[in-house]
């Protein structure tokens, strides 16, 4: 019960600050027209920096600041965890070394894992941090996370159906489905040039990865992924968000449900229930 209750914690605070921000603003203070929230990107300054200015109020000029130097470690060590464990299944699917695997004995974690993840997250921020600005940073982790998130409601329905999995989430396919959604609906909806790039960044590290340990399995399983990724890219391109601004916003984002849905969604779970797929989980989990 614990994750749940800190789930719901998190969305009051959201929800909350959210609010509070939103039937607080003060457009004037900001130089902006009312309810022009897109026009927010284009202030050169931190927002919360320059309402501090307006209202009088010097320690507000640190906070943000400060806030966004935690937040961004705080984003940090949630990729680290989920890079990590990531990383690990992907060791148990012998697709790389054996010793990404390994669990440390005293502190019970895939450090080798841990240290690969952290230094190739390190690499790249320090290659490609210098290019995007803040929000442009911010926009390309989230693109990248759920990207990759959307495999969970797949592997979900997978495991459950091979009976690979002892756990039996209530409503798991109302969860499933919505998760799926939702995680395809953010992909487009964080627009371009933000899931290109995204793109391009995992393209390269997953053939880094498929060429260094000379990967010959799974990428008939991995198709529908690799077409979802593409068609959310297309529909990020000609989309209401995209660079070509052909299809108005509610329908493409009617299509990008329907087709994600209706296509990528069965078929990423009908790969998934190839049999090798099922004895490797099998074997490896030990049907837990």
């Amino acid at each position: 019960m614990g994750p749940i209750f800190t789930v719901i914690g998190e969305a009051a605070i959201y929800i909350t600050f959210a609010a509070l921000f939103v039937l607080s603003t003060d457009w004037r203070a900001l130089g902006l027209p009312e309810g022009d929230w897109g026009a927010l990107l284009n202030i050169a300054r931190n927002p919360y920096y320059i309402l501090a200015s307006a209202y009088h109020l010097p320690i507000m000029y640190a906070l943000p600041m400060v806030y966004l130097v935690v937040a961004l470690f705080m984003v940090g060590f949630v990729y680290m965890g989920a890079g990590t464990r990531v990383m690990l299944a992907i060791a148990r699917s012998r697709l790389v070394s054996q010793k990404m695997g390994e669990i440390h004995p005293r502190y019970h974690i895939p450090y080798w894992a841990l240290i690969a993840f952290g230094l190739i997250g390190a690499l790249i921020s320090f290659l490609f941090a210098p290019i995007p600005g803040l929000y442009a940073l911010v926009s390309y982790t989230t693109v990248a996370g759920y990207i990759g998130f959307a495999t969970n409601p797949i592997a979900m329905m997978v495991l459950k159906k091979q009976g690979a999995s002892k756990f039996n989430v209530p409503g798991g396919w109302a969860i499933s489905i919505i998760a799926f959604a939702v995680s395809s609906l953010i992909v487009f909806w964080s627009g371009w040039p933000a899931v290109p790039y995204s793109v391009a960044l995992i393209t390269v590290a997953t053939l880094l990865f498929g060429l260094l340990y000379r990967v010959r399995e799974g990428w008939l399983e991995a198709t529908w992924y690799i077409g979802f990724i593409a068609f959310l890219t297309l529909m990020t391109y000609i989309g209401s968000d995209g660079a070509l601004n052909l299809i108005p916003y509610t329908w493409a984002t009617v299509i990008t449900v329907i087709v994600a849905l209706a296509v990528f969604y069965p078929l990423g779970i009908k790969l998934g229930l190839r049999q090798r797929n099922f004895e490797i989980h099998i074997k490896d989990l030990g049907g837990v």
